[in-house]
């Protein structure tokens, strides 16, 4: 494949990266900072691009002529809402969705609004969400179909309809309505209402809806098909056409929801997403079917019948990638570093995609709009040492681009780099680690930094709190241990009612590191949120020998205490996760750090925020009065208003200085 000539062409400006610093004051302002660029989007004929970036107060979407590198138009709402996204419907006509500051906390919250305004900021009129219904329906309490004024989502562009995009109207039951939206006066068109709770909507390249899929109480996954939109001959045969690989769906229909078919479930905590059409009307679902990691998998809804498409012996698939005009074109998976994988059927977008990834093979590709006639496209790149950078991919002159920034503070010179490690734990599984170095140290302090979740994983790639730590002078271990997702259904699941057994095999990392002479095993600390908070918690009291000091932000200390607080237990099927995963009773009371105070030895920080909904911060103060009932001192950051995680930029610098502070106190610098 050719490579295509990369020239130099910013048409926005930004600010210079600065270097790193050994000031920690500096460096914290540098990566505990904000992105500035939140997406870059083309218009429909190509001609401009829609540029979200943020600015000191708010954030807006700068409008910018590409073929003359004006700018045409700033949209910013100011105190009517911040924007959160934003798509071009037509050449000359966006849509935003906003959102409204919480003055409880620092977080954004969306009351599900969206604006539709002209390129140029004319016609600007809101056309869904609270305060879209006409005058004279203002403040009447309206139950119809065709009422705008519910909260929405937008689901589908609808590409050969200039004047209607298709949304999801919420529901309070969770029953939502699918509808054509007026782009222009805010009409609503109902189309149908879903057959399940919190769906997934699924189209084909016309905007034609065709399925969804979701998950019930019991955590079951769920397909159900839209059959008036289905192929010809779709679900007929009761029969299989050929004897390998059949199935054939048992086709429940529910008289309460008339089109709306059953077609497949999936038993927790197997999952399934379907990932598109292809254009001869074949469904593809990422799907367990019988194995241990997900594969693609294209059914012939016609013949009862399927094919695996791929499948890795590893890992899970990451995600596939799809065209609205021509369905599914590539996989990508994450054995260590991204890997993309292409199919082999005629894909207009797949290849622009294989000329762009050709252009940077050793990064993280992705395109985020394309014109219609597929001659330019916006893409991203972005690696373990570079933060991210918009670029123009122009076919007819043969060029990619650089457009902008993602991170402008942060710099993108003397960046670490991070290693992938594969090594086996004391019990025989594979292990796969990131190991990134201390910048310009030899022979630096290391800190241990387990991952959220636990359900969850780390990915190569650039993380911000990492390459503060680098920049800092330690070295930076991540450990995908088990209970991690991504490596399969069997080492997910060692976690279940496990939480503190798993945590062994980031014992067993820091043997493997030292033995390879990356690290000095006896000048570790460790520091995690979330889940990791639970790791970086319970890990010293069950080996104090292996850390000199530890840091839990936003940690889990009581797991009994979720099934009374927090919000797992709200979402739907949260009761049943938490039974399958968490344990309770007895088993909950072993896993605990709360239980375990007296064994605390290690220097201790606490960091949480007082609005955290996922690990309350009321379960933090009883572990906080646990300490201080046996005398234990430690360090706490507490910031009122913040949430699961800190949002608010003073408050995210500010924690890096103390995280830094506290890890020179203890290791040996």
């Amino acid at each position: 494949m050719q490579r295509y000539i990369i020239s130099l062409y910013i048409i926005f400006s930004f600010v210079l990266p600065q270097s790193l610093y050994s000031d920690t004051s500096k460096n914290a302002e540098i990566f505990g900072s904000r992105p500035d660029i939140y997406e870059v989007r083309i218009s429909p004929n190509g001609r401009y691009i829609g540029v979200q970036q943020k600015t000191e107060e708010t954030v807006i979407v700068k409008i910018l002529d590409l073929d003359n590198s004006q700018l045409i138009n700033v949209h910013d709402f100011g105190k009517k809402g911040r924007i959160s996204d934003f798509f071009w419907a037509t050449d000359n006509r966006l849509v935003f969705s906003v959102t409204r500051p919480d003055s409880r906390s620092t977080a954004e919250f969306s009351i599900g609004q969206l604006v539709a305004a002209d390129l140029d900021g004319k016609n600007t009129k809101l056309i869904a969400g609270y305060g879209s219904a006409p005058d004279h329906l203002q403040g009447v309490r309206n139950r119809a179909k065709s009422n705008p004024e519910r909260p929405a989502s937008i689901v589908h562009r609808l590409p050969d309809d200039d004047d209607h995009i298709l949304v999801n109207f919420f529901d309070n039951a969770g029953f939502n309505d699918l509808a054509k939206l007026n782009i222009v006066n805010g009409k609503v068109t109902f189309i149908t209402r879903s057959p399940v709770i919190y769906p997934t909507w699924v189209f084909n390249n016309k905007g034609n809806l065709m399925g969804v899929w979701t998950s019930n109480l019991e955590n079951t996954s769920e397909i159900y098909l839209f059959k008036p939109n289905l192929p010809s001959g779709s679900l007929s045969s009761r029969e299989c056409g050929s004897a390998n690989n059949c199935y054939v769906p048992p086709i429940r229909e529910d008289n309460k929801m008339p089109g709306w078919v059953f077609f497949k479930d999936f038993d927790f905590p197997k999952t399934a997403s379907i990932e598109g059409f292809s254009p001869n009307g074949k469904m593809m679902i990422t799907e367990y079917m019988d194995q241990d990691t997900t594969g693609l998998y294209e059914y012939d809804l016609k013949r009862n019948s399927y094919e695996l498409i791929y499948r890795n012996p590893r890992v899970d698939l990451t995600g596939v990638a799809s065209s609205i005009d021509d369905g599914p074109y590539g996989i990508r998976i994450d054995d260590g570093k991204p890997e993309y994988l292409y199919l082999s059927e005629p894909n207009r977008l797949k290849d622009l995609h294989i000329k762009f990834f050709n252009a940077f093979p050793e990064s993280k590709t992705m395109l985020t709009s394309r014109s219609t006639d597929y001659s330019r496209a916006v893409g991203y790149v972005s690696a373990d040492d570079n933060p991210g950078i918009y670029y123009l991919l122009d076919v007819k002159k043969n060029q990619i681009a650089p457009l902008g920034r993602f991170w402008s503070k942060t710099s993108y010179d003397a960046l670490a780099k991070m290693e992938v490690y594969d090594f086996k734990n004391k019990h025989g599984d594979l292990i796969q680690s990131y190991f990134t170095r201390a910048v310009g140290k030899d022979n630096a302090p290391t800190i241990i930094m387990p991952h959220g979740g636990p359900w969850a994983r780390d990915m190569w790639g650039f993380h911000p709190e990492v390459q503060f730590l680098a920049a800092e002078g330690f070295n930076v271990i991540q450990n995908n241990i088990r209970g991690s997702s991504g490596y399969g259904l069997k080492h997910m699941k060692e976690v279940y009612g496990n939480f503190d057994t798993v945590l062994e095999d980031m014992f067993d990392s820091l043997d493997f590191f030292d033995k390879k002479g990356l690290i000095d095993k006896s000048n570790v600390c460790i520091y995690g949120g979330s889940y990791g908070g639970y790791a970086s918690t319970q890990a010293p009291m069950m080996r104090p020998d292996l850390f000199r000091c530890a840091i839990s932000e936003a940690g889990l200390y009581d797991i009994n205490a979720q099934y009374k607080s927090g919000d797992i237990r709200w979402a739907r099927g949260g009761k049943k996760f938490l039974e399958a995963t968490f344990g309770d009773g007895d088993e909950a009371i072993e896993q605990s750090p709360v239980n375990y105070v007296n064994k605390l030895k290690t220097p201790f920080m606490i960091i949480h925020g007082g609005k955290d909904l996922r690990t309350p911060y009321k379960e933090a103060v009883t572990f906080m009065k646990e300490l201080d009932k046996n005398g234990i001192s430690y360090e706490k950051m507490i910031i009122e208003k913040e949430g699961h995680g800190f949002s608010e930029e003073k408050n995210r610098i500010e924690k890096l200085k103390r995280i830094s502070a506290f890890f020179n106190k203890y290791l040996t610098t």
